[in-house]
This record gives C-alpha cells, sequence and structure tokens, in this order.
C-alpha cells in the first residue's frame, strides 16, 4: 500500500506503455503503476546497488520482475536507449533534481515527468521551464507530518508565455488547487522563511540580498494564509 507521497506521484502519471521511476529506492512506485496497468514495463533505476537490491526483491515477489528492467545508473542516464512515455523523479533536493533535468534533458525525449523535491522548489520550476517544458499540474500531500509539491510537466507544444518571477518562486497551480491543507502549508512556510530571516538578519555581516528574498518570501507566505480559507 502506498502513502500519501507516493499515492500522489501515482495519480500524476501518465499511461505507457514504458515507464521509468528514477532514484526508485525500494520500487514501491513501480510495483503499483505495474500492477494497476498505468504502465506496461518499468524502468527502475537507481545510484545505489543496495537500493536496486531491494526493488529486486519486491519486485519479484509481486511477481512484477519480467515487466521490469533495474538499471544501476546516475539521474536521466538510465534512460540511454530507451523512449518512455512518463518519468518520475522525486526524494531528492531541488538542486539535485535541477541538475539532473539540465543534464539529461535530451534523454527525455518528450516524456511526461513527475516531480518532488524535498527543497528548493524554485530552482525544479525553473529547470522545468529551462528544458523547454511547462508545469500541468501543481499538487500538495502531506505525509509523516511534512508536506510536498508534487509537478506534472509536459514538453511545450508551442509558443506560451513565460512564467512569472512569481509563479517560479512560489508556484502557481499549486494555489488554485483547492486542496484543504493549503492555509496549513502556506503557515508552515511563512514560520520557515522568519526563523531563516531572523538569522539573516542576526549574521555579523548580513547578505542584504538574501534578508531581502527572505522578506518577500515571508510576505507572500502571509499574504496566502490571510487569503485562503480556513
Amino acid at each position: 500500500m502506498l502513502d500519501e507521497r507516493l499515492t500522489l506521484a501515482a495519480a500524476l502519471y501518465e499511461p505507457c506503455s514504458l515507464g521509468a521511476d528514477i532514484g526508485t529506492d525500494h520500487a514501491y512506485l513501480p510495483c503499483h503503476l505495474l500492477r494497476t496497468g498505468v504502465c506496461q514495463r518499468m524502468i527502475a533505476a537507481d545510484v545505489s546497488e543496495g537500493a536496486l537490491e531491494n526493488a529486486r526483491a519486491n519486485l519479484t515477489r509481486a511477481g512484477l520482475l519480467d515487466r521490469a528492467s533495474i538499471i544501476l545508473a546516475d539521474g536521466l542516464d538510465a534512460l540511454e536507449g530507451h523512449a518512455c512515455g512518463c518519468v518520475s523523479l522525486m526524494g531528492m533536493g531541488g538542486k539535485t533534481l535541477a541538475e539532473i533535468l539540465l543534464r539529461g534533458r535530451d534523454r527525455l525525449q518528450g516524456a511526461t515527468i513527475v516531480l518532488s523535491a524535498h527543497t528548493e522548489q524554485q530552482l525544479v520550476r525553473q529547470a522545468i521551464t529551462a528544458i523547454g517544458y511547462r508545469i500541468t499540474r501543481e499538487e500538495l500531500c502531506r505525509a509523516a507530518g511534512r508536506f510536498y509539491v508534487f509537478w506534472q510537466a509536459k514538453p511545450l507544444a508551442g509558443p506560451e508565455e513565460a512564467p512569472s518571477e512569481e509563479a517560479l518562486l512560489f508556484g502557481e497551480q499549486l494555489w488554485r488547487s483547492g486542496h484543504r491543507e493549503l492555509r496549513a502549508y502556506a503557515a508552515w512556510r511563512m514560520r520557515v522563511a522568519q526563523d531563516r530571516l531572523r538569522g539573516l538578519r542576526a549574521a555579523a555581516a548580513p547578505d542584504l540580498a538574501a534578508i531581502a528574498a527572505a522578506e518577500r518570501e515571508v510576505a507572500f507566505y502571509q499574504r496566502k494564509e490571510e487569503e485562503l480559507p480556513c
């Protein structure tokens, strides 16, 4: 049974003949996608041999190993020679995820991507735009007491207006999603930004640019908390 985080990832997956889960760990998501017929075949990839041993064991236990390719690879290198319909990348920081997208953009070959980053979400949104994709869905979930933001993104079909700076920094579709915990999420993000701002202001040599960015973040989430229904 999937937790809230992987359940949301599965809901954002596009049905396809071949999907790929990058950083698969225990391969819980590939097992679910194969079992439910969302994907006919799956690539389960990771940089850790230990993780792939766990993935192989779970796929074997589920009777799905014959429909999976287990690949030891760094990021989107796992897609070399494969044309996937949908690719998921989760469980890493925003800087790492953005670097994977920028470095491996050509290997995506137009696949829909499902993404989630623990930190620095703005870097992921910027990378999505930089590789010629657009965010088609932006969703929130809460698992084990922590908030997670997920994106589904697809290649641009033609010229589109570039996302605003605010949309790249803080999200856009997320705030229209109607998720019942959006207000709580805004309040949590505001507290985190306030803590960071206090630390920046107390520094022996204050970074004025970082302080201004933190002040903007506090103001944005404070406004959202006030706007959103309880």
